[in-house]
């Protein structure tokens, strides 16, 4: 059974404590002559190379915890992309699934000479196989790959999409778990929000460029809320604008955002709800 590192760190921590206060109350005692033994400094002696023998494990752990660490970084990692791995997967799965059935579309077009039939259809066909294709290039696979699924998702519900990459992101691997989950959240949530709008308004816009200093995100969509609300309240732990204890998308993406030393702000001017993420090149890309 593998040893569960954190359950032993707190262990060695407490019985750690307990003998240096054991140790220190004994020398409190003996300077009253209260409770001393004959035995006393051989007792103490003891307790001292116990207590030396723990710090020594003590670091043996921290070195393990770190390792754990780091460990669990690279399958948080490893996860993500097999999952936008799978996604994509099913998305090319989709289509080959129907390809049987359309080639038997074009031999009955072709068999009964309806040639400019046969093209239209081909022509919608290719159009609607390109548009699963992974067109993205941000320069990071498992953000192409979260986008591509996205904009599917916005497809299937009669979202139009805006999409604009300006330059590639570089990425240090233990930024892309936290990168693609904040990003992911945002995306989550315009098209969630445009599912209230009428066809012909939904729209979401989605830009990513750098500058010479930042990685400048921004995403973008109609306004819903029917009140007034400062930009602080949309960070609020549960605050949505479909009700309390609805919405935890932008609190954590404030969170992870953070952890990159990054800032993200809220404009809600002219009618849009545009979240901006500018993170320090340096510290995303290590």
């Amino acid at each position: 059974m593998k040893t569960n590192i954190y359950k032993t760190a707190t262990t060695f921590l407490i019985v750690q404590s307990v003998l240096m206060v054991i140790l220190l109350n004994n020398n409190y005692m003996k300077d009253y002559g209260y409770l001393q033994s004959i035995l006393s400094e051989w007792i103490e002696l003891l307790l001292g190379l116990i207590i030396l023998l723990l710090n020594l494990v003590a670091v043996v752990i921290a070195w393990r915890l770190y390792r754990s660490g780091i460990e669990a970084e690279e399958l948080k990692t490893r996860a993500l992309k097999y999952n936008h791995m799978l996604t994509q997967y099913q998305i090319y799965r989709e289509h080959h699934h129907d390809l049987k059935n359309h080639l038997t579309v074009v031999l009955g077009l072709l068999t009964q000479e309806k040639f400019p039939e046969l093209r239209e259809y081909l022509q919608v066909y290719l159009s609607t196989v390109n548009d699963a294709l992974l067109k993205t290039n941000s320069g990071l696979d498992e953000l192409d790959i979260l986008l591509s699924a996205k904009i599917q998702a916005a497809k299937r519900q009669k979202t139009e999409v805006l999409l604009t990459i300006l330059g590639t992101i570089l990425c240090r691997r233990k930024n892309i778990s936290n990168l693609v989950a904040a990003i992911g959240n945002l995306l989550d949530n315009a098209l969630e929000a445009v599912k209230e709008l009428e066809p012909s308004q939904r729209k979401v816009t989605w830009s990513i460029r750098k500058d010479p200093i930042d990685y400048i995100f921004e995403f973008s969509n109609p306004l819903l809320l029917s009140k007034q609300t400062t930009k602080w309240d949309f960070f609020e732990e549960g605050f949505s604008t479909k009700g309390r204890d609805r919405g935890h998308g932008l609190s954590i993406t404030r969170r992870l955002i953070k952890k990159m030393e990054g800032t993200i702000t809220v404009d809600t001017a002219k009618g849009q709800f545009k979240v901006i993420i500018e993170i320090p090149r340096h510290k995303l890309e290590g």
